[in-house]
């Protein structure tokens, strides 16, 4: 099938822009063109703005693609414009999130039927898309599928942390630093390196089974956010040292570097992925968190990314301070 990737160049979407070719099929991107591509030879380019609807949807119309993997609709705005720029195609599929689920999940692990109610404007703008999307699907405008990606990660991302997306954690294991980690290092997350995801995305175009279905996308393991932080520093060779601090305390003293302890990884946020096993069978995550850690790390050694631990030291006072209660308490149980 001739199969066009909307925002392909990116973290996800690497890793399906692969696997479709592994496929045998005919892969375009659209892309601003303004990231570094890392995709394989055998891919054509477009160029354009999708927020230039009208150009947009001409050249998507004009294309005359089999299939589209949309990964940058974010909102009913950019669903109606999927709507008019692939009218009539044989499969669409919209990237969502589990970010539409919000947090505390209702049902352990979260299926798709989970109750929707997102906690940031992201979330709410992927419910809204979706929504649109499916009703496009009844009145028999397209096909569409739905993916919902958990934590998803590749060459092209930095390995996050539960708190956040600051990169430079990893650095702090390397200098023997301690970091924190939220609660009491229980709560389980769900991850998946791109390359696995992209298998799912990929092995869903054109199967009849998907058309109108919602899945969830992520590894079908999880694990805790201790065990997390601590087989990531082991992927390069390091042990590390995790000082556990609540949630509300952090949220409260340092919310600009608490994002996704905001939005997610406060609660378990892990996911049911039998329904896209059953029906995708392609999608069988093959690629360890270690490997994915390690692909990660080396990718940003190559673009000669590094965030120096050093230039913060938010992190430090935190420790520090509770660590001095902790001693104050002590002290005064043995008065």
């Amino acid at each position: 099938m001739r199969v066009i990737v909307v925002g392909g160049t990116g973290n996800i979407s690497t890793g399906i822009v692969k696997a479709l070719l592994e496929f045998g099929h005919e892969v375009a991107v659209f892309t601003r063109g303004q990231r570094q591509s890392q995709l394989p030879d055998g891919v054509s380019f477009i160029h354009g703005d999708r927020q230039d609807r009208a150009a947009f949807e001409a050249t998507m119309q004009a294309g005359a693609f089999d299939a589209a993997i949309d990964m940058i609709s974010f909102d009913r705005e950019d669903a109606e414009s999927a709507i008019r720029a692939f009218r009539g195609i044989r499969h669409y599929i919209h990237c969502s999130t589990v970010c539409t689920y919000g947090g505390p999940l209702s049902e352990l692990p979260a299926t798709e039927s989970c109750e929707l109610r997102p906690i940031k404007d992201y979330g709410r703008g992927k419910v809204a898309a979706d929504d649109l999307l499916l009703q496009a699907h009844a009145d028999g405008v397209m096909p569409v599928t739905i993916m919902k990606p958990a934590h998803t990660f590749g060459p092209s991302w930095s390995v996050l942390r539960q708190l956040g997306s600051d990169g430079a954690w990893l650095d702090r294991a390397r200098k023997g630093k301690p970091i924190i980690v939220s609660g009491d290092g229980t709560n389980l997350w769900s991850v998946c390196s791109s390359d696995d995801a992209g298998l799912g995305f990929a092995g869903a175009v054109g199967r009849e089974a998907c058309f109108g279905q919602i899945y969830n996308i992520t590894h079908p393991e999880f694990m805790t956010w201790d065990e997390y932080h601590t087989r990531a520093a082991a992927a390069i060779g390091c042990s590390i040292e995790i000082v556990h601090v609540p949630a509300e305390v952090l949220l409260d003293v340092v919310p600009d570097h608490c994002g996704l302890l905001e939005s997610q990884t406060q609660w378990h946020q892990y996911y049911d992925v039998g329904k896209l096993m059953r029906d995708v069978p392609e999608f069988r995550p093959q690629r360890s968190f270690e490997e994915a850690v390690l692909a990660c790390c080396e990718a940003e050694a190559e673009r000669g990314i590094s965030e120096n631990s050093d230039d913060s030291t938010w992190e430090d006072e935190i420790i520090a301070a509770q660590r001095d209660m902790a001693c104050k308490l002590k002290s005064r149980e043995n008065k």
